[in-house]
């Protein structure tokens, strides 16, 4: 299989703009947004996305940046994406910037794009909940 892909990838703008914090460090390039929180990063794709593995090395520079060295654990934002290329998927489960992965998404086609994904080389789990996988990535919570 040379690519996941589920649904037609759309154009859409990944920022989420004024929702930012007014004082936050983000990173918004491309089909990304990183935000830094206290001990963590957030990052949201937009919906539509279909990632290639351009896409997810842009997303590396920005969590590298906003990271500042350290191994910190990301939310991922994965609702309304599409699929991934296999180029994207390979440097997905060969990453590890990131200490834990906990994914965000809405439905069976955002899981099974995270399923994809579960022999990473970080710890992953799928989510429901935002405020779970905040809570999980840190270490705080228990599995969705």
């Amino acid at each position: 299989m040379s690519q996941i892909v589920l649904a037609n990838a759309a154009p859409a703008r990944p920022c989420r703009g004024t929702e930012h914090p007014p004082d936050g460090r983000r990173w918004c390039v491309g089909k990304c947004c990183i935000e830094a929180r206290p001990g963590l990063l957030v990052l949201w794709w937009a919906p539509g996305s279909l990632l290639t593995l351009a896409d997810i090395l842009s997303s590396y520079d920005g969590i590298r940046e906003l990271s500042d060295g350290y191994r910190l654990p990301l939310v991922v934002h994965v609702q309304g994406m599409v699929g991934m290329t296999a180029g994207a998927r390979a440097l997905l489960l060969e990453g590890d910037l990131s200490s834990r992965v906990g994914f965000v998404g809405t439905g069976p086609v955002d899981q099974v794009i995270v399923a994809f994904l579960e022999q990473a080389l970080s710890e992953t789990c799928y989510f429901r909940s935002p405020a779970r996988a905040e809570a999980w990535a840190r270490g705080a919570g228990s599995d969705d």
